[in-house]
């Protein structure tokens, strides 16, 4: 009998291989793939067998894009999910195929073999998988954080001031909810913010922002601006006024600062009341900006998930450039997923290693606890998302 990990791993390296097999190139949000799917021919029917071996491919199809977007792995460990949500609309995610060729297997007689070249949405993918919760799984359950500095400029010279204008913050949090991502508790985390660490983090400081975003215990911060005005129009409008909005917005990691993504989105709107009309301008710009902002974090994520992302990780207590070599080969045996570990900084007794690998800084804090290592004890200090700090102690 085949135990579960033979087969879990059987599955895994089934999944690379096909992938690896496959010809696969990328267009403007879709995955163009060139594969094989089989049908038996069952009582001479070979329509029949036809039709088996065209939804095959089709599968098949759809099973190597999602290898694009997140790791065979995943893939296995949300197999049920994956296989009652994803696989069961295989159709609605291929835009368009072209049948390559087809017949009956010259090695197999009663196998009918299609070849097509497909067209495979990895956008409607990346949503669907978001959706499903698998992504935020995989990178830990991130949550998020908005600060957006508002201003709804009319004749009566209204601004906001402080947070009580939060239109554009509301839109984004109601848009990126209904896509499966989590929000620390805004009040609480407002209470906590500096006016002048919140007014760099408007001005574009990242490093504040991250700063702000880490305090507040989210991992990814989204700052940006949400301007309204009147628009200068020269048709009349029956009494109607013309107001128009920009926004502009950035997603930042908490634990070192980097953009993970920018959207920025424009919006008119008619209406009798100027600030009426300004807020559902800001509420149509930002809930067109939030999609695009949404879908480039899920870019993100997919892509550390499926090719590795980067991962540093600090060990304190380093006494010797031999323990440095050792903790480096400890990364390297211990953990999944790991293509490379570069030495960027030692001395003081702190070591710290940039690691490229399909593993979340979980996994590698899970990998070095867990697993007995003849030299060292490791104690995890801290873990975020692309952070681990970890305490070397000799036994």
């Amino acid at each position: 009998m085949i135990s579960k990990n033979c087969f879990r791993w059987s599955l895994i390296i089934t999944l690379a291989l096909i992938l690896f097999a496959a010809s696969v190139s990328f267009g403007q949000g879709n995955v163009n793939l060139q594969v094989k799917g089989m049908g038996v021919i069952t009582a001479g029917d070979t329509g029949k067998a036809r039709d088996d071996a065209i939804n095959d491919a089709l599968r098949k199809a759809v099973e190597q894009a999602m290898g694009t977007i997140i790791s065979a792995e995943s893939i296995v460990e949300n197999s049920i999910l994956i296989q009652d949500n994803i696989y069961s609309k295989t159709q609605g995610y291929v835009k368009s195929f072209n049948i390559v060729s087809e017949g009956k297997s010259p090695d197999m007689p009663n196998v009918y073999e299609v070849t097509i070249d497909a067209t495979v949405s990895a956008a409607d993918l990346k949503n669907d998988l978001v959706a499903l919760g698998i992504l935020m799984q995989r990178k830990g359950l991130p949550r998020m954080m908005v600060i957006i500095e508002e201003h709804n400029l009319s004749n009566r010279d209204y601004i906001r001031e402080g947070y009580d204008l939060n239109t554009a913050e509301q839109t984004l949090m109601e848009t990126f909810r209904s896509k499966g991502f989590q929000f620390v508790d805004q009040q609480t985390a407002f209470n906590n913010i500096q006016k002048s660490a919140r007014q760099a983090a408007l001005r574009g400081d990242t490093k504040a922002a991250a700063s702000i975003g880490s305090q507040s215990g989210a991992e990814v911060i989204i700052t940006g601006k949400a301007i309204s005005k009147k628009a200068e129009v020269n048709a009349k409008l029956g009494g109607m006024i013309s107001v128009q909005a920009n926004v502009n917005l950035r997603a930042i990691r908490t634990d070192n600062a980097d953009i993970i993504g920018t959207a920025s989105e424009h919006a008119a709107q008619v209406h009798i009341d100027e600030i009426t009309g300004g807020v559902m301008a800001i509420q149509k710009a930002t809930k067109s900006a939030a999609e695009i902002l949404a879908a480039e974090i899920a870019d993100t994520w997919s892509t550390d998930l499926a090719s590795g992302m980067r991962v540093a990780v600090t060990f304190h207590n380093v006494k010797s450039f031999t323990e440095l070599n050792d903790l480096k080969f400890a990364i390297q045996d211990y953990v999944r997923g790991v293509k490379s570990v570069d030495q960027r900084q030692f001395g003081g007794g702190v070591a710290i290693f940039d690691v490229q690998t399909t593993s979340t800084a979980m996994d590698i804090a899970s990998a070095l606890k867990d697993k007995p290592n003849p030299k060292y004890k490791f104690e995890i200090l801290s873990v975020s998302p692309n952070n681990l700090e970890v305490e070397v102690k000799n036994k």
